[in-house]
């Protein structure tokens, strides 16, 4: 029946390298090929050991070294799965080393002692002593959850991006409610592995709880924020906003920043409290149509109605304006030294925003230049009287 169970317990995880090596790179799937090797020295020996032509003590050498073949090969196509398919010689030489180390321990004898060691509670936590075997296997747990997260992370994005009712910002959401779910989970099963409830941890929470509300409480508002953006689709992808001066394309909605890359290809990560807290212009928010205003003014010898005729006519044939709503000239006021007014164009490229308004004023200038149209400037006149001017040197002698 041992030997039923060495076969069975061999395909099994021949099978199990096999789902991991699928999908991966020609070099991970030949892990499945150096598989096949001891699984058919095991067969083989297996059916050599029936018939008699193999000892049981040399079939037992053969299970023994074939066995741990396929441990090690497991474990190096678990952590090619998990490093994505980036590994190295150091990596497999030192998963080698503890292969054959257990190896040895298992065919000296020493194993038993090992375990008993590793079994026996040693580790205090509250009231609770826990074993090192059970503390690394909770470690282990926990670190597999960050790293599953990832994985499934990415996997429910690129799945739910094919989905054509769901935009990128809730895309972006689902995944990540995937992932802190697989950590949160993840979490939970490493105190059940070694035994410990929150209970006895009241002390460490209670610490963690002085820790939030001084040194933490800016990262938990962050990504307090971070949910409340991502819920209620304030900022999506791709808008233009204006924060604190700051005008920019957003690049992603992270769960703590928010990336937003500026107009002179700089990405700037803006800490989500900013965003809920200050005041943001959202220029693309429900409609991509935005007004540009461009003020101008041009002397006082000028002829108002001349100047609106010749500022629409021109501009309306620029490249990146909306024929509808039609461009609209504003006159403002009375000024100092000019009669000024307001140009109002829309576009729907609100991305271009800075180099629509540049193309603008580019054609303004060449509009009032082609219709002798002036453009003035401060200019400041200073009227001596001659009467006064004696006086002030009388004065002075």
């Amino acid at each position: 029946m041992g030997l039923i169970y060495t076969l069975a317990g061999s395909l099994f995880v021949y099978s199990l390298i096999v789902l991991l090596t699928k999908k991966q790179r020609e070099e991970v799937k030949s892990i499945a090929y150096y598989s096949a090797l001891p699984l058919c020295l095991i067969l083989f020996g297996l059916i050599f050991y029936k018939i008699g032509f193999l000892t049981e003590e040399y079939f037992k050498k053969v299970a023994f070294f074939s066995l741990y073949t396929f441990v090690f090969l497991f474990f190096l196509s678990l952590l090619m799965n998990f490093r994505r398919n980036k590994t190295n010689l150091k990596l497999i030489t030192t998963l080698g080393i503890f292969v054959i180390a257990v190896a040895i321990l298992h065919k000296s004898g020493y194993m038993n002692t090992v375990i008993f060691f590793l079994s026996t509670p040693r580790i205090n936590i509250g009231d609770k002593k826990i074993s090192l075997n059970g503390f690394i296997v909770a470690l282990l747990i926990f670190y597999l959850s960050f790293r599953l997260s990832k994985g499934l992370e990415r996997s429910a994005k690129s799945r739910l991006e094919k989905v054509p009712f769901l935009d990128i910002t809730r895309t972006n959401t689902i995944s990540m409610l995937v992932r802190y779910t697989i950590i949160i989970i993840g979490v939970f099963v490493a105190f059940a592995i070694v035994n410990i409830d929150f209970t006895s941890l009241k002390v460490l929470i209670g610490a963690l709880g002085v820790g939030i509300g001084f040194g933490l409480r800016e990262i938990v508002n962050n990504l307090i924020s971070g949910f409340i953006l991502l819920s209620d689709k304030t900022i999506v992808h791709n808008d233009l906003i204006e924060v604190n001066g700051l005008l920019g394309r957003v690049e992603e909605v992270g769960i703590r920043t928010t990336t937003i890359k500026t107009f002179n290809n700089v990405e700037v990560i803006v800490p989500n409290t900013n965003l809920v807290n200050n005041q943001l212009v959202n220029y693309t928010h429900s409609d991509p149509v935005i007004r540009l205003d461009i003020p101008i003014g041009v002397s006082y010898s000028s002829d108002p109605f001349k100047v609106k005729e010749a500022l629409i006519e021109n501009l309306s044939k620029l490249e990146n304006i909306l024929k509808k709503p039609e461009v609209i000239v504003y006159f403002t006021n009375f000024g100092e030294s000019s009669l000024n007014f307001q140009v109002s164009v829309w576009t729907d490229n609100a991305l271009k925003k800075i180099e629509i308004e540049s193309e603008i004023r580019y054609a303004i200038w060449k509009t009032l230049k082609e219709n002798n149209i002036e453009i003035p400037f401060p200019q400041l006149d200073v009227h001596v009287k001659e009467g006064e001017k004696k006086e002030v040197k009388k004065q002075t002698e």
